[in-house]
Order: structure tokens, then C-alpha cells, then sequence
């Protein structure tokens, strides 16, 4: 059971402590502030839908972890995130940075957590 309900606090963005624990880019993040916003070159236009689901652990709904760095697919929203956790701590809980790539748009956000 605890196994399905961390993937769901990821997707509502709570936690146990109702801290916000993954930013989305153009929503209100009170948890977490853009220190960078980047365009790459191979970036979809807005006005053209994505052909493709370019992830192919699209229907992952849990996190994939080596160490401690993680990732995570959100699927409906296109949003790739990557995350250090604080190391032998025993949660994959953002430390102080979370980088969001946009698939849709190709935007790549770094976010860093509020003081």
C-alpha cells in the first residue's frame, strides 16, 4: 500500500508534512523558486503536439532511483524530473534541487527549494 501512495503524493505534489515535494513549471510552487530556465535546440514548437511519447517508461508510476539520485515520469503532464535525495538518509525526497524537463516545450527548469 505505502508503495502506491508515494507515487500519488509525488502526482499531488503533498507529503506527509503537506510539503510540496515536486515543482511544476507554470503553477504556484510555494515550496520551491525557477533559479534557471533553459530552451534547448531540439525543443517541440508550442503550437505543434508532441509526436511521440519519447519516454518509454510512460506508464511508470513510481520513481526509478540509482543511489541516490532519482527519477520520475509524469506521463499526463510530459514532465521529466530528476532529483538528488540527501545521501543514506532513506527517502527519495528532493534535497535542495529539482531539474523539470517540459517535454512538450523542450524547457528545462531548475528549481530550488525555499528557505
Amino acid at each position: 500500500m505505502k508503495a502506491l501512495l508515494l507515487p500519488l503524493a509525488l502526482y499531488c505534489g503533498i507529503s506527509s508534512a503537506h510539503a510540496q515535494l515536486l515543482p511544476v513549471p507554470g503553477a504556484k510552487n510555494p515550496d520551491w523558486k525557477v533559479e534557471k530556465k533553459e530552451a534547448l535546440p531540439e525543443a517541440t514548437l508550442f503550437d505543434e503536439l508532441p509526436k511521440t511519447d519519447r519516454m518509454p517508461n510512460a506508464a511508470q508510476k513510481g520513481i526509478a532511483s540509482i543511489g541516490n539520485r532519482h527519477y520520475h515520469w509524469d506521463a499526463e503532464r510530459q514532465l521529466a524530473y530528476q532529483w538528488l535525495s540527501r545521501p543514506n538518509s532513506g527517502t527519495v525526497a528532493p534535497d535542495k534541487q529539482v531539474v523539470v524537463r517540459e517535454d512538450r516545450t523542450g524547457l528545462t527548469y531548475t528549481f530550488i527549494r525555499r528557505r
